[in-house]
């Protein structure tokens, strides 16, 4: 017993000092052995810094191509951050091919538009829609020199509209108010209804020559009512005008023929909107590159109406001036929609891209750091972000020299194809932001000598 006692003691006077190496050690500032890549001796530090300054602006594209994307978007909403939007579509129709035989019997009963959702929208889809269908009065054509329509093309079409439906529609669930599925149907004028069903009981030669038709019949528009105010949705390009009549006899047979949308590349949507009374309100065609200094600090993001975020890191080439600074180990930004300007009505966009820019704003190639991972937290808002690992870039601008980096950067928006066809949004805090959480940070690791 004496023996085991001497023994446990003997044990703990030496585990002692151990103990007190180990703790020491666990105190001292971190190191990373490098062999010597870096310096002659093989221990490095690793310091991490997130001062850099990030000079922010938003930045307004005047105009972007919207035509042939597929998707007809239709709607008007206001955005407390981006001011009141809206969207209208332009397209050409073509006779249907072969025409219908239609007996002299026969009796013309009503003509509609019939739109298709494709369950895309934005807004505030519990309000109800007005549809407002004109006539193009000038055949769609490029003008000179331009190889696309943008969302602020525009063609002129008869004042007197030819129909409209109140219609509310549910896109999640690809239904509307008017319960024919994800259909929406809009009665047109029974005089144009009955023109056309008479060129087809006579078989026209008007219907059966592309051109001639598109002389007489040279397109159509829809848009949204100026007092109507909740969602933008999108609408498959399969737009159809159907004719309806009937047969009479022992079995009274309803029948229809369908004008289909013609040449796909000429669709095109327009985009406008009213930044009146909004803080995004200083940014216009006159003020296209706006400091977040004059826009409460914070930049905006919404492509689908030009609107796209610049940093520049003016400051970055002066970590070659540090005296421990080695080389950099990896660059981290992390960009934060501010606080309460965001919801599941003004969603986020699940994607920003990064891309290079210059003194002129102009897009160069996308960086190869992916688009960002989206996480929302909608309770707090303190962990929403997109993340970028940005290292091959910050290595590049700290060689580049300060007025380098005071012209170049990063433009960030939304990638394509959702840029023109999505209304997604964000607003994100520059580093003053008052809300300090929400801001956007660039945080380095670079190797240290001591």
């Amino acid at each position: 017993m004496t023996r085991n006692r001497q023994f446990r003691q003997s044990s703990i006077l030496f585990l002692l000092p151990v103990m007190m190496i180990i703790f020491i050690a666990g105190c001292q500032k971190p190191s990373i052995n490098f062999g010597t890549t870096f310096a002659n001796n093989n221990t490095t530090n690793v310091v991490a810094i997130d001062t850099f300054s990030v000079a922010m602006s938003t930045v307004l594209t005047d105009s972007f191509a919207t035509a042939a994307t597929g998707t007809g978007l239709l709607g008007r909403y206001k955005d407390p951050y981006f001011g009141t939007v809206s969207s209208r579509t332009y397209f050409q129709m073509s006779a249907p091919s072969p025409l219908p035989t239609i007996s002299n019997l026969a009796t013309f009963d009503s003509i509609s538009l019939i739109l298709l959702l494709n369950k895309s929208f934005y807004g505030d889809t519990t309000q109800v829609q007005r549809y407002i269908v004109s006539q193009l009065t000038s055949v769609i054509q490029l003008p000179d020199r331009q190889f696309t329509f943008y969302n602020n093309s525009k063609v002129p079409y008869d004042p007197v509209p030819l129909g409209s439906a109140d219609v509310q529609i549910d896109p999640l669930k690809g239904v509307t108010s008017q319960r024919i599925n994800d259909t929406i149907k809009i009665r047109l004028s029974d005089e144009l209804g009955k023109q056309l069903y008479r060129m087809l009981y006579d078989q026209s030669d008007t219907l059966r020559n592309f051109n001639t038709f598109l002389g007489f019949f040279k397109g159509l528009t829809i848009y949204p009512d100026d007092a109507s105010s909740g969602a933008i949705f999108g609408f498959k390009d399969s737009v159809k005008m159907r004719v309806y009549y009937h047969e009479p006899g022992i079995v009274y047979t309803n029948l229809y023929t369908d004008f289909n949308l013609n040449n796909k590349a000429v669709q095109f949507n327009q985009i406008s909107y009213d930044r009146s009374g909004s803080p995004s309100v200083p940014i216009d065609s006159l003020n296209p590159e706006v400091p977040t200094t004059a826009t409460g600090n914070v930049g905006f993001i919404q492509s689908s109406t030009g609107l796209s975020v610049k940093l520049r890191f003016p400051t970055i080439s002066a970590l070659l001036q540090y005296p421990d600074y080695l080389s950099i180990l990896k660059a981290e930004l992390t960009i934060k929609p501010v606080e309460g300007s965001y919801s599941p009505t003004f969603a986020l966009p699940p994607q920003l891209q990064l891309s290079l820019t210059d003194q002129g704003n102009l897009i160069g190639a996308q960086l190869p750091v992916g688009t960002g991972a989206l996480i929302v937290d909608y309770l707090s808002g303190a962990n929403t972000s997109y993340a970028y690992d940005i290292t091959p870039y910050i290595k590049q601008a700290i060689l580049g020299g300060v007025e380098n980096n005071l012209n170049k950067g990063l433009m960030i928006s939304v990638p394509a194809p959702a840029n023109n066809t999505t209304f997604n949004r964000t607003v994100i805090g520059d580093q003053f932001n008052s809300k300090n959480i929400n801001k956007v940070n660039l945080k380095i690791y670079y190797a240290s000598f001591y």
